[in-house]
């Protein structure tokens, strides 16, 4: 059995990050607002569990904090087409992670997820994409205190 490949890259807040290359993300298109930066390592910081960061390989300065929309909102159920879905070869439902990205605040009534632009994976490819919703149920900020306090 041999070893996983490595990847190492720089990032300003945890300093050199090593991840396996199956958790290396491709984002063919980049992520709006940053398309030049493509890759991206999914990193679990135990102590932030469910969250998860998204850090760029390839810019020391550029992460997200993601999680999984359903987790917190479980009834999240975006309208995502096979047109939006074009690019990642999703051959199974089951091969599609969703992810959506969060504001953190120091104050907590103000961190808040973006439902509206949700981050496709195929699980298989580790290919990514961004959408953008055509949904009005979904704004890009909705409170995660909110929504725990109303379970």
């Amino acid at each position: 059995m041999s070893e996983s490949e490595k990847v190492s890259f720089q990032n300003i807040k945890f300093g050199e990050v090593s991840v396996e290359r199956e958790s290396i993300i491709t984002f063919p298109n980049g992520i709006p607002g940053f398309e030049r930066f493509k890759e991206f390592g999914l990193v679990a910081v135990e102590e932030e569990d469910p969250f998860l960061r998204l850090l760029s390989t390839q810019e020391p300065s550029l992460g997200f904090v993601i999680v999984n929309p359903m987790l917190v909102w479980a009834d999240y159920d975006p309208d995502i087409g096979n047109d939006e879905l074009d690019g990642l070869d999703i051959a199974r439902v089951e091969d599609l992670e969703v992810y959506c990205v969060v504001t953190l605040s120091s104050v907590p009534q103000d961190v808040t997820v973006n439902l509206k632009g949700p981050i496709c994976i195929n699980t298989q490819t580790m290919k990514g994409k961004q959408m953008i919703l055509v949904d009005d149920r979904y704004q890009t900020r909705h409170s995660i205190l909110e929504a725990t306090q109303a379970t």
